[in-house]
């Protein structure tokens, strides 16, 4: 009860805790998980603890809770129940307070384990969570009861993995990389996915091909996801090679066996561990290829299964249903499954009657351009080459292959030649296809009358499936024929070359199809390009030479055939000579007798005896005689071993090694190098009948006992020598090397200087750390950090590669800001000093380049100095990586000094041989060094490699006729004698042939693809990216000089195109020092106290922008106001002081002030500096917090409109060439109109008017008149566009002229103020000045120095002719402040340059990019805009209301056109008032004389008459005038005008 009451105390603590903070932070869980840990009183911790893990945690706090948990629920595992069933069950039995805490303790590890397994598979989970919980989940796996996996938690993990909706790539690359090595983990993993696929399959689905479609889409069927899911993690396990003996590595303590069974029966544990592993590994596959599997999953298994599936199955039988069934698919399926059903039918008896019609039926044209043609082709050979195939088969490949080569590429061609060779040789039954003659009989014997013959007439049916069918044997391979005349030479040339008789094998060979199935148009082309053309002899004699010497060479002797006896012994050896000649065709033979001939007898021909003349006794020419014939024999002997080119392949080669066996390299590489030399021997492939022999030698890192070392090995005729692994020892023994041209190959020694140019037969086998340098100087950059400290030991491996480290950097303009050399041999406290001076510069990135001995020394200190903690960044090259690789169990204690470190590791691939190598680690260790145990590392990769690069090398120098001799040195001889011994050195003779075969190895090996490039450096350097975390490693990316930063495998990258973008660099989530997932600053101010000195002008115009107060000294303005912003949302404090720059009288020159930088006067620059190209050549600037541009500023008067502004929208020349169309329009509608239409019919004058009216009214759209004809409807529509294009421009113009203020300056922009030789003003100490000067090439006499606003504005309005100017340059913002206060003046033109404000400093500063970013912040959170209102809006406001008013508009500006229209209608009012009149005196006169008749008269008034004859129509009127009885009834009045209309309708009613 005390226990529970203590620890419901602590849940009321931690409840009360976490509801005072809403939150916990870092430190208040890392005391809760202190508390939990430390007494059962905090138990209730646990739930609190338990919440951080989710991925939507902070990352700090989930880490720190994970870790916590795993710390407290490892010692407690062999007691927590093995099922909550279990424990409840318990419970209830009993109320035993211990047994409620284990069901307590159930509960809650069920829940972390829960936790863990979605932080794992979650992709919202960070990278660094993920590989811890990991990692803490296969910890809990591992440390079950009794030591025995705990195949539960891992079946959650993996049915969380396989029904996971998401990718999770990323967690199948760490298992495959940190688990999947361990055999009961690989045994679990199928036995789970066993059990999942089977529950998979359980559901209703498809099979056979419709399966295969319908589970194409992924997005309908979540099946297709798990199906996906499961192959992946199928193919991230590695493949066993069941048929070789190797060591299993096991996860857990058990391991696959029970307590006591592998001590019991060890002989036996590995034939029955490869069995139980065999057997699980066939049911998972089994069951996960009864799905039905997506059609990329399909292709993929089936790519793979021939070799990844079917030699590790237990019965590879069982897979003929799956196999049969993907071939009768067809298409390229059945081309994928090809492979694994032929291993079936050859190794396995699997009988498949239709295998051949399928396959015949394959043959088409797409298959000679797919992925996979290489391994198909090289199958269809095979399934072709029984004996047992009939002959209509056979004939009918034949056919079809050769009429496929009609329509394939060439490469495709060249395969097929090969095939039908091959086809032809193996069955001669078919041979007559070659040359079929058509017997006019042949038709009637074989009972085909029915069916003629006919020439030219092919009988072979290419669409025919069935083979027996196809009407092959009737045919003939006039195909083939055809190409002779192909268009590749390769392809005719092949052709003409199989002219051999192909009824008789012995006279031909068989076609390798491998040579020819990988072949495209670029291989043949390359080919092709490459072919050698027969050379021209260039070298001739005008006349046959008939002897060696002549007479005046050698005084007293004759030259030349003479008929005495020694001449005519001679001839009769040439005799024999030549009839030993005659008797052996041998081509080889021949050589070597011709050789003899010419060298041997040949020679002696011309040495024949003196003169008789010549003064020597009888005695002497009988010696000389003798001396001949033995010089003869001699010179015959050497010829013939030189002819016969056969190098003696000795029973031994001697190779040195010298190592240091007591260092973390040594003792990986000697294991190694032991291995790689028994396998070497037991290999027969290479070096058959050699034994090789390596002499290793402990060098203890010293040059002096290196070069001995050197020396000893120098005397036992050693070929080679593998090492030394120091780069200060290899220095030294290259010169060894390079005088008796043995090469020196070393796996460790990188230092970049260790090049072939000054040590030719020096050959390093790893990577330069040239290549270790560049990745680290990638790191820097993909952080964005500027400058770094390089601590190094000071010997040649440290200095040139830190010097190298240095090139690297400034090529990414970055640089070393300080390097902390430590000596040789330092003691602790010299250590300490260097690190303190490294601890006082501003970089807090450092790199370490040193040996694992001295690194790890390093970080102890540097943890005791507070170095490991928050803000700083360490970086180790790869010595550090390898130390902790070769550890076997991991300190603690020294992890903790090295947290969060990056270090870097060469990269190596997962080859076969090194998988191999490391199965068998344990027991080659055990082997070789006894007691002490280790784990392989990258370098002993490398060792190992080496001694295989060796063996290919002397395999290539042994077949090129390499002999191993050596021969006397004569400098060495020189210097003989002493105790010395120096005569014994020997220098190889083949050593510059064994380096030449050295340099082109070209193989896989343990650590990859094993080749040299041109400058002598291995391909494809890569390495891992390795974060120290917790208790173990973690790797974040790879680097590689192909690629880059990647989080995918250098290997995998070399597949694809060169992509080295940014957005491509990317690397996973790294935990730095302090335990944090944000990344570091990486630079501090330096720690000396001084504050920065920051210039700032003192200006005396427009001081809004800058001012300084000449009493206090106070700067103020706003340039300051924002970088006083600025500084102020930085996360650490920046001590500064603010130093006016100028007289104080005018203003201050900015080229001066930024030189000022230069020369260490300032620390940087605040105020209104302009970024400029010159100045970014010398400081860096900030984010630009104003934007500016050079203007330009000049005096305008305003233009007012007119009473004719209405014409200014158009020319006189537009108003004319208008008008004049109008006419022509009308002019051509009236021609094609007239004749069919009576509107424009009538008298010439009314067709006139109609041209006109008509023509001038379109363009108001308002013509009366139809169109009838089509073409005067085509011409109307093309001419109404017309109008209506003009009349909107003439309404846009005239809209602007009268609505647009029209300001008038005679400069209208840059190249109008150059070109005016007029005077131009401009800022003192602006940039405007030299911009004008120089980069506009103004004069310097044009150019007026104006110091202020008011000198501004008294320049522009006396103008140049009064001592004024024309114009004024200046930047944006100060002319924007001057017109605020000046509204008489304007800019005009465009900004010509574009430019910002910024603030300067040094160069590669830090502080530059932290400002830059907090002037982001600014602008974006309104700051920026506030502080620019505060300083730069208010001024006094332009009028530019009054402006508004001005431009409304008046009366005046369209007067013309009321005058005009005015004028109109009175002109026309006047015309119509005199015709009216006119018309009137006619008809009074008419009236008059009608009166005069009879008649009584009207007494109206004489305006009432004229009203009413106004008021009368005009057809009235005519119509009166010509009838004098209506003008008489018109006459009395409106009585009158009813009568007669009543009267006129009744008699028309009658």
């Amino acid at each position: 009860m005390a226990k529970s009451s203590s620890a419901t105390a602590a849940a009321a603590r931690s409840s009360k805790r976490k509801s005072r903070t809403g939150t916990l932070t870092l430190e208040e869980v890392k005391s809760l998980g202190r508390e939990l840990l430390s007494s059962r009183a905090h138990l209730n911790h646990a739930p609190a603890l338990l919440a951080l893990l989710s991925a939507s945690a902070p990352l700090d706090l989930a880490v720190e809770a994970l870790i916590s948990l795993q710390s407290f629920f490892v010692p407690l595992l062999p007691s927590i129940p093995s099922t909550s069933a279990a424990a409840a069950a318990a419970v209830d039995a009993s109320s035993d307070p211990e047994l409620v805490f284990r069901s307590w303790l159930r509960q809650r590890f069920d829940e972390l384990v829960a936790a863990l397994v979605e932080l794992s598979v979650s992709p919202q989970s960070d990278d660094a969570i993920r590989d811890v919980a990991l990692d803490a989940l296969m910890d809990f796996v591992k440390l079950g009861k009794d030591g025995k996996f705990q195949s539960a938690i891992y079946h959650k993990f993996l049915h969380a993995v396989v029904h996971a909706a998401d990718s999770t790539d990323p967690l199948l690359e760490l298992l495959g990389s940190k688990y999947f090595k361990y055999t009961d983990v690989c045994y679990f993993t199928y036995t789970s996915l066993d059990k999942i696929a089977n529950s998979l399959g359980s559901k209703p689905t498809g099979s056979g091909k419709g399966a295969l479609q319908n589970g194409g889409d992924a997005s309908e069927n979540s099946g297709v996801i798990f199906t996906h899911n499961i192959y992946n993690v199928l193919a991230h396990l590695p493949v066993i090679d069941f048929q070789k003996e190797s060591e299993f590595d096991m996860w857990s303590t058990v391991g696959l066996s029970s307590k006591g069974e592998k001590d019991s029966l060890k002989d036996s544990f590995a034939a029955c561990i490869k069995k139980k592993l065999k057997l699980k590994f066939t049911k998972a596959w089994l069951s996960f290829l009864k799905l039905p599997l997506p059609l990329d999953v399909y292709k993929e298994v089936l790519a793979s299964i021939h070799q990844n599936v079917i030699p590790s199955m237990s019965n590879p039988a069982i897979l003929c249903d799956f196999l049969t069934r993907s071939y009768d698919i067809g298409g390229v399926i059945s081309v994928m499954a090809l492979s694994g059903l032929f291993i079936l039918m050859t190794q396995h008896g699997l009988e498949y009657p239709k295998f051949y019609e399928k396959l015949y039926a394959l043959l088409t044209p797409a298959v000679f351009m797919a992925k996979h043609r290489s391994v198909f082709l090289q199958l269809l050979d095979t399934c072709l080459k029984s004996s047992y195939l009939p002959a209509y088969l056979a004939a009918a490949f034949a056919k079809r292959l050769s009429r496929l080569a009609l329509s394939v590429p060439p490469a495709g061609a060249l395969i097929i030649i090969a095939l039908i060779h091959n086809l032809l040789r193996r069955h001669p039954s078919i041979n007559f296809l070659v040359h079929w003659e058509v017997d006019e009989n042949d038709s009637n014997a074989t009972g085909e009358a029915s069916q003629p013959k006919k020439i030219g007439a092919d009988p072979f049916n290419d669409e025919e499936t069935d083979p027996a069918k196809s009407g092959a044997m009737r045919s003939s391979l006039w195909e083939i024929d055809t190409l002779r005349l192909h268009y590749s030479p390769a392809v005719s040339r092949f052709v003409a070359s199989l002219e051999n008789d192909l009824t008789v094998r012995a006279k031909t060979t068989e076609m390798k199809i491998t040579d020819f199935s990988s072949g495209s148009y670029a291989t043949v082309f390359r080919d092709e390009v490459r072919r050698r053309i027969k050379q021209v002899p260039l070298a001739f004699y005008r006349t046959t030479p008939t002897s060696l010497f002549q007479g005046s060479d050698f005084p007293g002797w004759t030259f030349g055939d003479q008929s005495n006896d020694t001449v005519e012994t001679i001839a009769e050896g040439n005799e024999a000579i030549e009839r030993a000649e005659a008797s052996d065709s041998t081509p080889s033979k021949r050589l070597r007798v011709e050789t003899c001939m010419i060298c041997g007898l040949g020679l002696s021909r011309y040495l024949v005896r003196p003169n008789v003349e010549a003064p020597y006794p009888q005695s002497c020419g009988l010696n000389m005689k003798f001396m001949l014939h033995i010089l003869a024999i001699f010179c015959c002997l050497c010829s013939c071993a030189l002819g016969k080119n056969i190098s003696v392949t000795p029973n031994v080669v001697n190779i040195g090694a010298i190592l240091t066996f007591n260092s973390t390299i040594g003792r990986a590489s000697k294991v190694a190098i032991s291995a790689a030399v028994n396998d070497i021997n037991n290999d027969s492939s290479i070096l058959p009948g050699t034994k090789l022999v390596v002499q290793m030698q402990d060098s203890n890192c010293s040059g002096f006992i290196g070069i001995i070392q050197a020396l000893q090995f120098m005397e036992k005729d050693t070929v080679a020598i593998i090492g030394p692994q120091s780069s200060v020892t290899a220095h030294v023994v290259s010169h060894v090397a390079n005088e008796l041209q043995v090469p020196l190959m070393s796996f460790a020694a990188t230092d970049p200087t260790l090049t072939s140019l000054q040590y030719p037969f020096f050959v390093r086998t790893t990577h330069s750390d040239q290549f270790q340098m560049a990745a680290v100087a990638d790191l820097v950059d993909y952080y964005g950090w500027k400058l770094v400290t390089a601590i190094f030991i000071d010997d040649d491996y440290g200095r040139n590669g830190i010097s190298s480290l240095g090139d690297e950097l400034a090529k990414r303009r970055l640089k070393i800001l300080y390097k902390a050399a430590i000596k040789l041999g330092a003691k602790k406290s010299e250590m300490a000093a260097v690190l303190v001076k490294a601890a006082m510069m501003e970089s807090r990135v450092l790199i370490l380049h040193a040996n694992a001995d001295s690194g790890l020394a390093v970080f102890s200190l540097a943890h005791n100095l507070g170095m490991t903690s928050g803000g700083y960044v360490w970086i180790a090259t790869d010595c550090l990586s390898s130390y902790l690789d070769s550890s076997l169990h991991l300190d603690t204690g020294l992890l903790s000094t090295m947290q969060g470190v990056l270090t870097l590791r060469q990269h190596t691939e997962n080859t076969r041989r090194k998988n191999r190598l490391t199965s068998q680690w344990s027991a080659l260790v055990k082997g070789d060094s006894g007691g002490s145990r280790f784990l392989l590392n990258s370098h002993g990769l490398y060792a190992y490699d080496t001694v295989w690069m060796i063996a290919h090398a002397l395999d290539a120098f042994f077949n090129s006729g390499g002999n191993i001799s050596f021969s006397l040195d004569l400098k060495l001889h020189e210097v003989a004698g002493g105790p010395l011994n120096l005569e014994a050195m020997s220098v190889f003779d083949g050593g510059r042939l064994l380096l030449e075969r050295i340099r082109k190895v070209n193989f896989t090996g343990a650590t990859g693809p094993v080749k040299f490039d041109l400058h002598g450096n291995l391909i494809q350097p890569a390495y891992d990216i390795v974060n120290i975390v917790g208790s173990g490693l973690r790797t974040i990316g790879y680097w590689s000089n192909y690629s880059g930063l990647s989080i995918v495998s250098p290997e995998t990258l070399y597949k694809k195109p060169l992509n080295r973008t940014i957005e491509n660099q990317k690397l996973y989530t790294a935990i730095w020092p302090g335990e944090t997932t944000t990344r570091p600053r990486g630079w501090v101010f330096p720690n000396n106290g001084n504050e920065l000195r920051i210039g700032v002008p003192n200006r005396v115009s427009y001081r809004q922008f800058v001012s300084v107060d000449a009493q206090t000294g106070m700067v103020s303005g706003f340039c300051i106001d924002v970088f006083v912003a600025a500084i102020n949302l930085l996360q650490y404090p920046v001590p500064y002081k603010l130093i006016p720059f100028g007289t104080g009288r005018e203003n201050p020159s900015y080229a001066q002030l930024i030189n000022e930088i230069l020369t260490d006067e300032f620390d940087a620059v605040v105020g209104d500096v302009t970024i400029v190209t010159n100045r970014t050549k010398v400081v860096d600037f900030t984010q630009p917090y104003v934007e500016s541009g050079l203007v330009i500023l000049t005096a305008v008067k305003r233009q007012s409109s007119n009473g004719w502004a209405f014409l200014q929208p158009f020319s006189i020349r537009m108003w004319c060439v208008t008008g004049l169309f109008f006419v022509i329009i009308g002019t051509v509608v009236w021609l094609l109109e007239h004749r069919i239409n009576d509107e424009f019919r009538g008298p010439p004058v009314k067709q006139v008017i109609t041209v006109f009216w008509f023509s001038f009214s379109t363009l108001f759209f308002a013509q009366r008149e139809d169109t009838r004809s089509t073409l005067g409807r085509f011409v109307i529509i093309i001419w109404l566009f017309v109008v209506l294009i003009i009349q909107s421009s003439y309404t846009a113009s005239l809209t602007s002229i009268l609505t647009v203020q029209q300001l008038t300056s005679p400069i209208t922009g840059i190249d109008g103020l150059i070109a005016s030789e007029e005077p131009i003003g401009f800022q003192v100490g602006s940039f405007a000045e030299s911009y004008l000067v120089h980069e506009l090439g103004v004069a310097p006499s044009r150019l007026k120095a104006l110091g202020s606003p008011d000198e501004y504005k008294t320049a522009l309005e006396l103008g140049p002719h009064k001592g004024g100017v024309t114009a004024i340059v200046d930047e944006r913002p100060y002319i924007e402040l001057f017109l605020f206060q000046h509204d008489r003046f304007a800019i005009v033109g465009s900004e010509f340059t574009k430019s910002g404000w910024g603030f300067a400093f040094p160069r590669d500063s830090p502080l530059a990019v932290d400002l830059s970013t907090a002037i982001l912040t600014l602008s974006e959170n309104g700051d920026l805009q506030r502080i620019h209102d505060k300083w730069l809006s208010s001024g006094p406001v332009s009028s530019q209301g009054s402006d508004l008013e001005s431009d409304r508009l008046q009366v005046h500006s369209f007067e013309a056109l009321f005058l005009i229209c005015g004028v109109a209608c009175l002109l026309a009012l006047a015309i119509h008032a005199c015709v009216l009149v006119r018309q009137y005196s006619r008809h009074v006169a008419s009236e008059q004389a009608a009166l005069s008749t009879g008649g009584s008269r009207s007494h109206r008034s004489s305006l009432q008459s004229f009203m009413s004859f106004a008021d009368r129509r005009e057809t009235e009127f005519r119509k009166s005038s010509n009838d004098p009885a209506a003008l008489a009834g018109g006459s009395s009045g409106r009585g009158s005008f009813t009568s007669s209309n009543s009267a006129s309708t009744s008699i028309s009613s009658r």
